[in-house]
């Protein structure tokens, strides 16, 4: 009898990978290749740890399968019975992305990380408003969808023009579809297909080596240690919209991590990060998981102390950025990102500068990452306080070259090597 699966190495961009492939005693040969995201590198190439995970896959493999297994046997006994091949894309589409489906549950009882309500009125928004609007899947049936369809379809979105609808009715024309948008809305639908390969209610993925659109995203802007210096120097104007800045500039704080702040996370000189407020879902877990406890600097402090001098009830559960306005919630995503403009117009950096240099409100966490590093704070240390779980996240937040002091670089580079290590004698 032939072993359940086999260990292959398949290259990647961001290396070579371990994949397992499962025997398929119908194909007679080892079929279905998943990745088991373990890199195939140094001296033993992680083999023992991808064996392992393998391990897992084929468990959930057989599991879907017999799963499969049942469904036919369910469609033989009711001839009647629409399969999903033969299902309209769009209808599928619509009835995937629900709290309620096969895939919802599967996500939330089997695999324990449910899918908040948020991606899955996202996901079914972006089918609304970019796949139903597409002619050319009108007629287009899940078992028909091939690649060429998705080609002219990926032709289509990226050329398609956004516009937004603000408060008063106004509709502003926000140009073409950026790459990565476009991606966002491509994975709302090669999820959901390939639950159905997956499944094996049809037999290929179309998406299979389709590729995506490409992405030319602009790098986020952060402040210099002057700028970032000039935010303590400057008189506060309002306590919270300074809070806002050094919080996520010294701290490391996601917005939905300011917003979830409450006073009894702040204690012993340090900030415990393990809330996140979402409008559409409340108070959760920080994004990824990522609990954690940061230090909480002087100049922090110095601010949190001046708040606490406020004359209003003060109670552990309460939120550090409670709204006046509506008691017991925080301050909305506006406050924040108005806060950043008003703040940063104070150190001298204008509105058109501020879009000019990319400098929103995330930037804070870029410059806090950035920042750290220079001042000599290991990697290792800034994943802890930043809650990255990978040195890739760490790259994409990292921008240097935008702070560097050339003045200060060229005298380095000028230098008599008198501070450089002396050679061993021999």
């Amino acid at each position: 009898m032939r072993y359940p699966f086999t260990l292959v190495r398949i290259k990647s961009k961001i290396g070579t990978m371990w994949h397992v492939r499962f025997w398929d005693e119908n194909l007679q040969k080892y079929a279905h290749s998943r990745t088991t995201g373990i890199l195939a590198e140094g001296k033993k190439e992680h083999r023992r740890e991808a064996g392992e995970v393998a391990k897992k896959l084929y468990a959930e493999f057989v599991e879907l399968k017999t799963t499969a297994t049942q469904a036919a046997q369910e469609i033989l006994k009711n001839p009647n019975k629409k399969s999903i091949a033969n299902t309209s894309l769009i209808e599928y589409l619509k009835n995937f992305w629900t709290a309620d489906s096969e895939y919802a549950q599967f996500k939330r009882d089997v695999k324990k990380r449910p899918l908040t309500p948020g991606y899955i009125n996202m996901n079914r928004d972006d089918v609304r408003r970019h796949v139903e609007p597409y002619s050319g899947f009108e007629g287009v049936t899940v078992g028909s969808l091939n690649k060429a369809i998705l080609k002219k379809w990926l032709i289509w979105l990226a050329g398609r023009r956004i516009s937004y609808r603000k408060k008063d009715g106004t509709v502003i024309d926000g140009g073409t579809i950026t790459g990565r948008r476009a991606n966002i809305v491509v994975q709302s639908v090669r999820v959901a297909i390939r639950w159905a390969v997956d499944n094996e209610e049809i037999e290929t993925d179309p998406f299979r080596k389709l590729g995506e659109v490409t992405q030319t995203e602009k790098e986020k802007g952060i402040l210099t240690f002057e700028e970032r210096k000039k935010l303590i120097d400057t008189p506060v104007s309002n306590t919270r919209s300074r809070l806002v800045m050094l919080l996520g500039s010294y701290c490391g704080l996601r917005r939905g991590e300011m917003r979830g702040l409450q006073w009894g996370d702040i204690a012993d000189g340090l900030i415990t990060v393990q809330h996140n407020f979402l409008d559409s879902e409340g108070l959760k877990q920080p994004k990824y998981n990522s609990k954690r406890r940061v230090p909480i600097t002087s100049d922090v402090q110095k601010l949190l102390d001046e708040i606490l001098r406020e004359p209003f009830n003060i109670s552990p559960e309460r939120y550090v950025f409670e709204s006046p306005l509506v008691p017991g919630q925080p301050f909305s995503n506006t406050f924040f990102r108005a806060a950043v403009t008003r703040e940063l117009e104070d150190i001298g950096i204008t509105e058109a500068q501020q879009r000019e240099r990319f400098l929103t409100c995330h930037s804070l966490r870029h410059t806090f990452i950035t920042l750290a590093q220079l001042s000599g704070i290991s990697d290792v240390e800034i994943r802890a306080l930043s809650g990255h779980k990978s040195e890739r996240a760490m790259k994409k937040y990292s921008h240097v070259p935008q702070v560097i002091n050339f003045d200060d670089a060229r005298k380095k580079l000028e230098g008599d090597g008198a501070n450089e290590p002396k050679a061993a004698n021999g």
